[in-house]
């Protein structure tokens, strides 16, 4: 029998090991700070050496404290991919599908229908709170991100799909939007987490924002809605608003342009010969990641007028809040 510290003490330790104090872990973890301190008291005492250097505005990890963690990642992360890669082995005709929640309600769940109408036998489960480490060891076989990623990645990517965005709004908006200038006309709306959205089109686009009202919503969906609701109009990226295009809930009046960001699908490396992510993967790449620009558009795109005038800062008008 294996004479080795009690494999939680040694969990605890690989999560503590990541912040600067152990009441800053000790809040994260949802446990006292005193609870925290006794563990890996434990853990000092079980290996007779120190593994933390405690000083008065927190802690740090001494080399045998960096040897352990290292050791500790190495273990877990093997354990790790061998649980995952066991668990899969009865799931049937499943795919593990990672993604933001945005990236879910807008981009996937409206097209899923279709894919299950081509393989009713095939299943679902969707993971909002996963990255590419989860990937690495299995506990996804498919993960979509946006963005500019950081390189080496762990895993190799698939297919990177370049991004589009393009302001949207509702069909009866239009019959204010007789040219590109007559944009400024009404509130231009975006998320809170892309308040450069409308001067990263402007700039593709060679449009001027000069004198525009913004309105600021927390979420997209929320943004999405007003822009519905004829409240003005939305940036968004193509693949988002896809589905409310070919519903013609929503135009897209001035087409979509290219920016400087990807979207990535990515699929573990051991998923990729299981048949059902096979073909998930097919149909993501022929039906959701290879939109043509313009394709789906239910009204003539409009020619966009060129200007050369500087752009000033977005000014927002209002806010929405949880």
């Amino acid at each position: 029998m294996r004479k080795l510290p009690i494999l939680k003490s040694l969990h605890l330790f690989e999560a503590v090991s990541e912040f600067p104090s152990f009441s800053r872990a000790a809040e994260r973890l949802n446990m006292t700070t005193g609870a925290v301190s006794y563990q890996m008291r434990l853990l000092e005492d079980w290996f007779g050496r120190r593994l933390f250097v405690r000083h008065s505005s927190g802690v740090r990890l001494t080399s045998d404290g960096e040897q352990l963690k290292r050791s500790c990642a190495s273990a877990f992360t093997m354990l790790e991919k061998g649980c995952y890669e066991l668990r899969r082995r009865d799931a049937g005709r499943s795919v593990v599908v990672g993604c933001s929640t945005t990236f879910l309600s807008h981009g996937l769940l409206p097209h899923i229908g279709r894919f299950r109408q081509l393989h009713q036998d095939i299943d679902f489960v969707f993971e909002t709170d996963a990255d590419l480490d989860a990937l690495a060891v299995g506990a996804l076989d498919v993960l979509f991100v946006s963005g500019r990623l950081k390189r080496p990645l762990p895993v190799r990517e698939v297919h990177v799909s370049n991004e589009m965005i393009g302001p949207v709004c509702a069909p009866a908006t239009l019959e204010t939007i007789k040219s590109p200038a007559d944009i400024l006309s009404i509130p231009l709306l975006h998320e809170a987490a892309r308040l450069d959205g409308w001067n990263e089109w402007a700039s593709a686009a060679a449009i001027c924002l000069q004198g525009s009202r913004h309105v600021v919503f927390d979420t997209f969906c929320l943004a999405v809605e007003a822009a519905k609701s004829g409240l003005g109009a939305a940036i968004s990226s193509q693949i988002l608003v896809q589905s409310n295009l070919e519903k013609g809930e929503l135009v897209a009046p001035f087409g979509f342009v290219p920016v400087n960001r990807s979207i990535y699908m990515f699929v573990n490396e051991h998923a990729r010969n299981i048949a059902a992510v096979s073909e998930f993967e097919r149909w993501v790449r022929s039906e959701i990641l290879s939109q043509d620009p313009l394709s789906s558009l239910p009204v003539a795109t409009r020619k966009i007028e060129r200007s050369a005038q500087l752009k000033l800062p977005i000014r927002p008008m209002l806010t929405s809040r949880r």
